[in-house]
């Protein structure tokens, strides 16, 4: 009996050390991972609503890019990190796409890290080509590349944006040769140096290249014309049918083990940077949608990508590596 009472005493206190733990919680500065490059696209975002945090509430988050592998890298290091909520990993779907296209990943999804929330969701990607290829629209991409070999850049192997490029070289029946990179920004520079001949790209970001005429956009993959670029087609209306693809997301996980009372602090003080209209008109000057949703729908959310994106990288015919 003494020894079921202690048992119950034990489990009465750690009922009572979450909402403790969640009221102390942050007593240091938190180490944000973000697996990619400074300065792309989920990089930027996760400074935004970072900076945001430290001046709503002064927790001190350090951003710490571990870039390479696709996001493999530092989303290993982030999984190493004692389950205390002073360790989140901001990523993007590649936490998802590379469980199906390498045969080994340094984590499992469903057991080394927890969903804390989402931040926010792409509208769509622009297909763009490079200044000096001789197309202005999808159909005349399309019959170039039947009649010669193009190439076409992305961040990395099974990256959202070599996906949705692949998706669409699917969809319109032609083969063009990926060329990956290490990182969004690195991708971007080599088409704006004309250096691959196609690439998916989120709208924001090749503004400027737009405007010094090294890159030129040919069609929008989400369901309506994009904010930035409203005189470009839709995907639908430039001839490709069913293929909407609404963009990129950015979300935050915690180690597995991580107390429930600090995940959920940590989702809330996310969507109340979220509500803050400076983030929210930065996010959609960036494409996005802020989002903000409870760690229990974003652990549904991720579940239903898990399936919708097994499913892409089998269409393109991506083989595990």
């Amino acid at each position: 009996m003494h020894a079921m009472r202690m048992l119950m005493m034990v489990g009465a206190l750690a009922v009572l050390a979450g909402p403790a733990a969640a009221a102390e919680f942050p007593a240091r500065p938190i180490r944000l991972v973000v697996p990619f490059e400074a300065g792309g696209t989920i990089d930027t975002l996760g400074r935004v609503v970072a900076a945001q945090i430290d001046k709503q509430s002064e927790w001190g988050i350090v951003v710490d890019n571990k870039a390479g592998a696709n996001a493999l890298i530092g989303t290993a290091d982030a999984a190493k990190a004692a389950p205390d909520g002073y360790t989140i990993l901001h990523t993007s779907p590649s936490i998802v796409i590379n469980t199906f296209i390498h045969k080994k990943t340094p984590y499992d999804l469903s057991s080394t890290f927890v969903p804390v929330t989402n931040l926010a969701v792409g509208t769509g990607y622009l297909l763009v080509v490079r200044q000096g290829l001789p197309v202005h629209d999808v159909a005349g991409l399309v019959e170039l590349a039947r009649k010669k070999e193009l190439t076409y850049g992305s961040p990395g192997i099974g990256n959202a944006l070599h996906l949705a490029a692949a998706g669409f070289a699917k969809k319109a029946h032609v083969d063009m040769l990926h060329i990956p990179f290490k990182g969004s920004a690195s991708s971007l520079n080599a088409i704006a140096a004309g250096q691959v001949d196609v690439m998916m790209l989120s709208p924001p970001t090749v503004i400027p290249y737009v405007q010094s005429g090294k890159i030129r956009p040919i069609a929008f993959t989400g369901e309506s014309r994009s904010k930035e670029f409203p005189e470009v087609p839709t995907m639908k209306e430039a001839g490709i049918d069913d293929f909407v693809v609404m963009g990129t997301w950015a979300g935050w996980f915690a180690p597995a083990g991580t107390p429930p009372a600090v995940v959920n602090r940590l989702a809330a003080e996310v969507a109340k940077a979220l509500k803050a209209p400076e983030v929210a008109s930065m996010l959609e000057k960036g494409g996005f949608e802020p989002d903000g949703r409870s760690p229990q729908a974003f652990a549904e959310f991720v579940r239903q990508e898990t399936r919708r994106y097994g499913q892409i990288v089998k269409d393109a015919g991506i083989a595990p590596q």
